[in-house]
């Protein structure tokens, strides 16, 4: 009866624990899994960086992480794409190298670029794109309101 006693009371416990922190977790980015789209894709997470710049992620059916940095101001943004997650060697087509040297770039003392960047990930191996959004992004209209320039306004409906 003492065991059981004690069990419960640490299920209780841990329930209340899990309850508190619950509350506690900010709910997602209104852009990831809200509907909204990049390229076809349902964003799946989002983030800002200083000079504003935005980063979100999105997946597709062969099972790839796509990164996306997005400088606000420009509509300039630069994806990059890993290889399928169920392959099972690693190296820097990996999402989790991908993501690892993005954001160690955009978190270093050193000014970095796009090109920088593009050119950082394809010495490495990994398929990046340029180009040029005309239309404001969820992320952008989130983080830098005020960026939106001669872009067409961030509206939810739009895909």
């Amino acid at each position: 009866m003492h065991a059981a006693r004690h069990i419960t009371l640490s299920s209780a416990l841990v329930a209340l624990c899990a309850g508190q922190a619950f509350g506690l977790t900010p709910p997602p980015p209104p852009c990831a899994y809200s509907g909204d789209m990049a390229e076809g894709r349902e964003i799946a997470s989002t983030g800002n960086w200083s000079n504003q710049f935005v980063s979100y992620t999105t997946y597709d059916k062969a099972d790839r992480t796509y990164f996306y940095l997005e400088h606000c101001p420009s509509g300039r943004v630069l994806r990059s794409k890993s290889q399928p997650h169920s392959l099972t060697s690693t190296g820097p087509r990996d999402a989790s190298e991908i993501s690892a040297t993005v954001y160690d770039a955009l978190a270093s003392e050193t000014p970095y670029t796009m090109g920088d960047l593009q050119a950082l990930l394809r010495d490495q191996g990994v398929p990046t794109k340029r180009f040029t959004s005309k239309r404001e992004s969820c992320a952008c209209q989130t983080y830098f309101p005020d960026t939106v320039g001669s872009k067409t306004p961030y509206k939810k409906d739009a895909k």
